[in-house]
């Protein structure tokens, strides 16, 4: 329904309007009339009409002026003007202000008509272009957020897009060939209860969205999706590449964001900024920022250019703290945790080598040697492969084709572990077995098994239960009365005797544990040969 707003000075007119729209007209309505230009204004910023049909002369702010204000306050509103022949000059200068159309007095039925079928159709297609405009608008937005995560991801993990980029500058409407990374890393998350882990997983993700809304708030950027214990954001720069104007912009616009931050949630987080690069090493402004938000322990926002670190703390930093998270990361299966932790350790060789790429492809090796070391089971890997690897690790010349083919490597290495422990880990319960049914008659315990095969009581417990389906102590005693029943059936020696021959010390209770087992005592047993046992559930 399009509504309309008459304006004039003569009621005639007023009535007449209305007469031909109720009487000829199903889709449009009078919102509203009015009788000079000042409450014309009134009423068209009141009613919001879609169209307003206006006399050029009225007392006051005449019909020229009051089209002036209206538009500028809603520039969509259609105009139609009411005029006589000689005023018609004036209704000239109305349709340069865009007027769609006019009338003349004394008014013509049909004309009228005519007129609001035209702005019924014009602003139907308006309308209909609006909403189309919505819709897309909404579609956009529900996948901007991905390009976004797919745009940083590839940037970080891949490390190549320039021959994708000028699609993304064309779908996100900018620029993005030069720019600068922020990341913000959570604190205190390593060791939690599970239900710790939920608790700091919502408070993670919540973190994640303000800051995400904060920053878009504060600068266009692009936000990828979080990573664990961390989230990155790149901002792209269009006009001034000067570093250090980047960097009081870069540290203001953080601050802004922990300011807002702090006053929702109360979350232990660090935020690194690096330096601004062409698109070709934005992998290294990440690495600096991951730098600077690890580094400092005092400071909430750190730029990489104000981290002064000695190359004996660089040395310490690197191969105590973040092999070590390189090494739990490898061990749990967290690939994700791996690639991170293995960038930052790309960085420091980088950063401390410098240009000297065949020290670092040392350092890589060597770092090969430790990691390899600190497996505590046997890797199954096929030699050839890891030859292939070494071989083709010093062929490589080109910093990124490095850092990319290690951490290829590093992906498939988590995989073989896996395998590997699989399979030893079968061959250790196999193990655990045939110790319990070599010594069932004995007086063991879930540690003296778990000694056995050198694993921990309390791990131990939970792999064999996996592993079999039973407790240990189930396990022990449904073996026990098994072996009870075979002696029971193939042999005449007494109750007692078979007791502790299967492990039980005293036969009361041992014929307590029978009867529940099998349903019957072991006297009983006996006589029926088993053939009467009943199942205990």
């Amino acid at each position: 329904m399009i509504k309309l707003l008459i304006v004039d000075d003569e009621q005639i007119v007023l009535d007449s309007i209305k007469y031909i729209v109720d009487k000829f007209i199903d889709q449009a309505t009078i919102v509203g009339t009015a009788r000079s230009g000042r409450e014309a204004i009134e009423k068209a910023l009141d009613l919001k009409p879609d169209a307003i049909f206006i006399d050029i002369r009225m007392p006051g702010i005449n019909g020229i002026e009051a089209i002036r204000q209206i538009k500028a306050e809603n520039n969509h509103v259609v105009f139609v003007i009411i005029t006589a022949h000689e005023y018609f000059d004036y209704a000239i200068d109305a349709i340069n202000l865009g007027v769609i159309d006019y009338l003349l007095k004394p008014l013509n039925k049909q004309k009228v008509i005519d007129v609001i079928k035209k702005i019924i159709e014009k602003v139907s297609l308006r309308k209909e272009e609006l909403k189309q405009g919505i819709l897309l608008k909404e579609k956009m937005n529900k996948v901007v957020p991905f390009m976004e995560g797919q745009f940083v991801y590839s940037l970080l993990i891949n490390g190549r897009l320039a021959e994708d980029i000028s699609f993304y500058e064309e779908m996100l409407g900018t620029k993005l060939d030069y720019g600068y990374i922020i990341v913000a890393i959570i604190n205190g998350t390593d060791s939690l209860s599970k239900e710790e882990n939920m608790k700091s997983h919502f408070l993670k993700q919540k973190f994640y969205d303000n800051f995400s809304m904060e920053l878009k708030r504060e600068c266009f950027c692009l936000v990828g999706p979080p990573q664990l214990d961390r989230i990155v954001a790149y901002i792209p720069i269009q006009d001034d590449l000067n570093n250090d104007n980047n960097k009081n912009n870069s540290i203001n616009i953080a601050k802004k964001v922990t300011e807002k931050i702090d006053k929702i949630m109360k979350i232990n987080y660090r935020i690194g900024v690096g330096n601004c690069y062409h698109s070709n090493h934005f992998s290294k402004s990440y690495n600096e920022a991951i730098m600077a938000a690890t580094v400092s322990d005092e400071e909430t926002i750190t730029h990489y250019k104000d981290v002064v670190m000695s190359i004996d703390k660089m040395d310490d930093y690197s191969t105590n703290k973040i092999e070590q998270i390189l090494i739990d990361s490898i061990l749990s299966g967290n690939t994700t945790g791996t690639l991170e932790a293995f960038d930052e350790i790309y960085w420091w060789y980088s950063t401390h080598y410098k240009n000297d790429i065949d020290k670092i492809k040392s350092k890589l090796i060597e770092l090969l040697i430790v990691l390899r070391r600190a497996i505590p089971y046997k890797i199954e890997e096929n030699n050839t492969s890891l030859q292939n690897f070494l071989i083709n690790l010093l062929k490589i010349d080109n910093h990124q084709e490095l850092r990319i083919n290690y951490m290829n490597y590093l992906k498939k290495f988590i995989i073989i572990l896996e395998e590997s422990r699989a399979n030893e880990l079968n061959g250790l319960i196999l193990e655990a077995i045939q110790f319990i049914h070599h010594h069932y008659e004995n007086n063991i315990t879930l540690d003296d098994v778990a000694k056995e095969i050198n694993m921990s009581y309390h791990y131990f417990s939970k792999f064999f239960k996996e592993s079999t389906g039973k407790n240990f102590v189930d396990y022990l005693t449904d073996l026990r009365i098994e072996k009870s029943k075979e002696l029971l059936k193939t042999t005449s020696i007494s109750i007692k005797e078979i007791g502790y021959k299967v492990g039980y010390s005293d036969p009361n209770y041992f014929s307590k544990i029978f009867k529940k087992s099998t349903g019957l005592t072991p006297t009983e047993y006996r006589e029926n040969k088993g053939s009467g046992e009943v199942i205990s559930w």
